[in-house]
């Protein structure tokens, strides 16, 4: 039986995920994060996308969607707009309200797994230009299907608690942002990475933005309030794109290919003892 879980917003930066599990040690709860969907584009490659929501659809796995969902790259404004970037059912008129009107078609069979969804650049910029919020009208179109779905900032904090029947408890902390920068072909974003472990506190980390595909594992020493040496295992993840993009403006700015895909966070889980109501939990990132 799928593992049960729900969402809740606890502070305009944090959000809660709890998960509620029969047996300790057996039952493994799992979140897919992903970035830069860019749903409407059409060099979106929306087969492995569906491939990878049918999966978590199938184990009910919730979803946390970190930013640029659609892609949105229209107007004057923006030098990479392009109507072959356009699919065909979004080059007649009422661009964004056809764009949302699809997107909420497409994603009507994943309402129920689509637990947090935040906005990109792409998302912010449409706002600041043409004072429409695209994440939000998502949202509240999945809320009137009946979906939990939650909005969040373009940073935040998720609590991942995990819960037994008979009350034992154990939390790791997350920590979610779109990103920045421009992913250079030497760095691949692994200075933004250092620079945002420096700025928050967190067990996972998670952001997108450049289209590259990065796992990272940190080992941080510290002491228990017992006075013990105490390993804390932190994770950082580097979510890729959905865009296949190997011609247009990613080629003439002289751009390799980019992987594709997000990442299935896996919350293993032991007791701490015998006589400690607590659960102990370890993540660990694999591939859809």
């Amino acid at each position: 039986m799928p593992i049960q879980w729900s969402v809740a917003k606890v502070d305009d930066k944090v959000h809660r995920l709890t998960y509620t599990i029969d047996s300790v040690g057996k039952d493994v709860p799992e979140l897919l994060v992903l970035t830069d969907l860019h749903w409407d584009s059409a060099q979106c490659d929306l087969a492995l996308l569906k491939e990878h929501m049918d999966l978590a659809l199938s184990r009910n796995i919730p979803i946390l969607s970190a930013g640029d969902l659609f892609d949105v790259m229209q107007g004057r404004w923006d030098p990479r707009s392009s109507q072959e970037s356009l699919r065909e059912e979004h080059r007649g008129g009422r661009y964004f309200d056809s764009v949302i009107s699809t997107a909420l078609d497409w994603f009507k069979p994943y309402a129920g797994i689509l637990a947090i969804v935040a906005p990109g650049n792409h998302e912010t910029s449409i706002a600041k230009r043409h004072d429409t919020n695209l994440i939000s009208r998502f949202v509240e179109g999945l809320t009137r299907m009946g979906a939990t779905t939650l909005e969040a900032g373009y940073w935040g904090f998720v609590q991942i608690q995990v819960a037994q029947k008979n009350s034992h408890k154990g939390q790791i902390l997350l920590h979610f942002t779109h990103g920045s920068g421009g992913g250079a072909e030497v760095t691949r974003g692994f200075i933004d990475q250092n620079r945002i472990r420096s700025m928050y506190s967190a067990d996972i980390y998670i952001s997108g933005h450049i289209h590259r595909k990065n796992y990272d594992e940190n080992i941080m020493l510290g002491v228990s309030s017992l006075g013990k040496l105490r390993k804390q295992k932190q994770l950082f993840l580097r979510c890729s794109t959905y865009k296949d993009e190997i011609d247009g403006w990613h080629a003439e700015k002289g751009r390799a290919a980019r992987p594709l895909g997000g990442w299935i966070l896996q919350f293993n889980c032991k007791r701490v003892s015998k006589h400690d109501g607590s659960i102990e939990i370890t993540p660990q990132a694999i591939a859809p």
